[in-house]
């Protein structure tokens, strides 16, 4: 079923315009008596019924509100050491699709890629778009939002005050089920760049409360280490039952 995120709380009849109206009218060409998903982007989806294509928008017929199901119970923000080409986007997409909460680039010593400050503003819009494309794909009720880079201890004070901290890290004596033991529903898991993490970096990290966990003897790909981390969580956890 289309699914599109909206701005407001519909009720009654609701008209979808701008984009989203337009892709439904005119890219899916939906007809009356089919259904969509609005969703308000705070968990609420409702069903609605197709009742006219206007060609440019879609007068719908506006169901009750039921909470969504692609919400997990745990909220993890993914903390990506910024790593080189567009392996920043494949991380975006996939960490929402598997129900990251948040995703916050952060800078840290081996970081190769630099963003300037001047093109920030039109990369973060880049990586929050691809964040709403994979939200409306697989049938998300938040688009996770794509947060301003920090510098790796700043990021980490903010992390440890507001949940537990995992820290990935090569050299970690603890696999990452110990240190998810005793951990709340509020977690931020950092990944390091390709260089990874520096020894000094690792120390900082530990002495801020984080939990330094290791994902087994492979070594993993800046880009396939969230991933995989997000989806040993996700499992751990609970969140991929039905």
């Amino acid at each position: 079923m289309p699914r599109f995120f909206i701005q407001d709380t519909p009720s009654g009849e609701y008209l979808l315009s701008g984009e989203p109206g337009r892709h439904g009218a005119k890219v899916l060409r939906l007809r009356p008596g089919e259904e969509v998903t609005l969703c308000d982007g705070r968990g609420a989806d409702y069903i609605c019924t197709v009742r006219e294509n206007t060609g440019e928008s879609l007068l719908l017929d506006v169901g009750k509100a039921v909470t969504s199901r692609g919400e997990p119970r745990v909220k993890i923000t993914v903390c990506q050491c910024l790593p080189k080409g567009d392996k920043l986007e494949t991380v975006v997409q996939k960490a929402v699709e598997l129900g990251a909460y948040e995703l916050w680039p952060v800078e840290s010593r081996y970081c190769v890629a630099k963003w300037e400050q001047k093109s920030r503003k039109k990369k973060l819009a880049r990586l929050q778009k691809i964040a709403l494309e994979a939200a409306m794909q697989s049938g998300r009720g938040i688009v996770p939002k794509v947060l301003e880079p920090a510098g790796l201890g700043p990021a980490l004070e903010r992390a440890r005050a507001e949940g537990d901290v995992l820290f990935l890290y090569e050299r970690a004596a603890n696999g990452l089920r110990g240190c998810l033991e005793n951990t709340g529903d509020r977690l931020f898991l950092f990944v390091g760049p390709e260089g990874g993490f520096s020894e000094e970096e690792a120390a900082l990290a530990e002495k801020l409360g984080a939990r330094i966990a290791s994902l087994g003897p492979r070594i993993l790909r800046t880009e396939t280490a969230p991933i995989a981390a997000l989806a040993a969580i996700f499992y751990e956890k609970g969140d991929m039952e039905l």
